[in-house]
């Protein structure tokens, strides 16, 4: 194997065939793209992300932005929307395209076990993925109770043991129809605290969300509703600074006579950041209620944009940045473009990592070869044959008098 230093990568740019090829399966752009791809996963599956600055996407907002209904949106399943059931701790995606049937595992990253736990058996029913999640997220908040236990639900949970957590429930969905991508949905920012929290909550999702977007490597998907006055929105004055993704949700719900501020900012006017803005329409909670299917929910999307002013009167260029489609294809290639430009330094940082731990294996004391219990009896029969030697040395000397 090269080591870092030998190994160097270009962007999109420097596939043939450019985007298309990259999302075609079938061509070998794709399979150099998994490739890559799959070498920050199996690292963050080993839980290095809290050693190394693996290069991922961290979706932020402020609470009761839309940003559950984004995330369904890309992921194709339900997430738990019942009465306290928000995003109460880091949920890492990981979605990859693959020639098989769908299918769901779901894993727990417990830092102070070092390792991920298997959360169950893979799940073949998209309608099972909610539960699964609402109980993962359970198991997470109340470390003291068996998570089996609390899968199975025979494990007893009044109020929970925290309120918030950074451990983080992982969902690895694969499948023909999926999407190949990979993030992690944070707590939405608060700014108050509702019966039964602590005001401290405040503070603790802040650190959190700050602690996984303060990374160089990670790329921010800052969600925005149109719903409310972007001045509000705790989660963009957090994120601004820090150049991310920006994405405008519930443009339905825009006031009258106020859509050119949402505009400029879509057009990149005001606020600008490099890699610009989207803009999104979700189900609303009656279609959500009403079992709307994925594909419906997209089609429904897609017309609103086409018929409606002033998303339908806007120019080409601009157009390009609705819908679902357009923002998770521009967020996987800025993915992989991030991924490539860091991956020579990562492997750098692993290989200068493996020979300081390989250095303190050489100074570590040889590895006993037999068990505790082998060298106890061996012990204790070298004492005992010592003893006998004395006692023995002792009447022979008193013969001799």
């Amino acid at each position: 194997m090269s080591s870092a230093s030998e190994m160097s990568f270009s962007g999109t740019d420097g596939f043939a065939g450019g985007l298309m090829a990259l999302s075609n399966p079938e061509t070998a752009q794709f399979k150099v793209k998994r490739g890559v791809t799959d070498i920050v996963n199996h690292l963050t599956s080993y839980g290095l992300q809290h050693k190394l600055d693996l290069p991922g996407i961290a979706v932020i907002g402020s609470q009761s932005v839309g940003k559950s209904s984004l995330i369904e949106s890309i992921s194709g399943i339900t997430l738990p929307r019942a009465t306290g059931t928000c995003t109460r701790c880091p949920i890492e995606f990981c979605l990859s395209r693959v020639d098989r049937e769908w299918s769901c595992k779901v894993y727990l990253l417990i830092a102070r076990e070092l390792r991920e736990v298997k959360f169950g058996d893979v799940i073949k029913d998209k309608a099972d993925v909610e539960d699964r999640i609402r109980r993962a997220q359970l198991a997470v908040l109340n470390p003291s109770k068996d998570s089996l236990k609390v899968l199975d639900g025979t494990t007893a949970i009044g109020s929970n043991e925290l309120s918030f957590s950074t451990d983080i429930v992982s969902v690895r969905i694969s499948g023909r129809n999926v999407d190949d991508l990979s993030f992690v949905d944070l707590p939405g920012i608060i700014v108050s605290v509702r019966d039964g929290d602590k005001d401290s909550d405040i503070d603790y999702i802040c650190n959190l969300v700050t602690g996984f977007i303060k990374k160089p490597s990670c790329l921010i998907l800052l969600v925005i509703s149109c719903e409310s006055d972007i001045e509000n929105q705790s989660a963009r004055r957090l994120a601004k600074q820090l150049d991310p993704i920006a994405v405008l949700t519930k443009p339905d719900c825009i006031a009258a006579g106020s859509s050119r501020s949402w505009l400029d900012l879509l057009e990149n006017k005001e606020e600008r950041f490099k890699h610009g803005w989207y803009c999104v329409k979700q189900a609303n909670q009656e279609q959500l209620e009403g079992g709307i299917t994925w594909e419906d929910a997209r089609k429904n999307e897609s017309s609103f944009f086409d018929k409606t002013q002033p998303w339908s009167q806007l120019d080409e260029r601009t157009r390009l940045r609705l819908g679902t489609s357009a923002l998770t294809n521009a967020v996987h290639n800025i993915l992989f473009d991030l991924i490539v430009a860091r991956l020579p330094g990562l492997l750098r940082e692993v290989e200068l990592r493996l020979k300081s731990i390989q250095e303190e294996l050489a100074e570590s004391p040889n590895k006993v070869k037999d068990g505790p219990v082998t060298k106890v009896g061996k012990m204790i029969k070298e004492l005992k044959s010592d003893v006998q030697t004395l006692v023995l040395g002792r009447a022979q000397d008193e013969e001799k008098i």
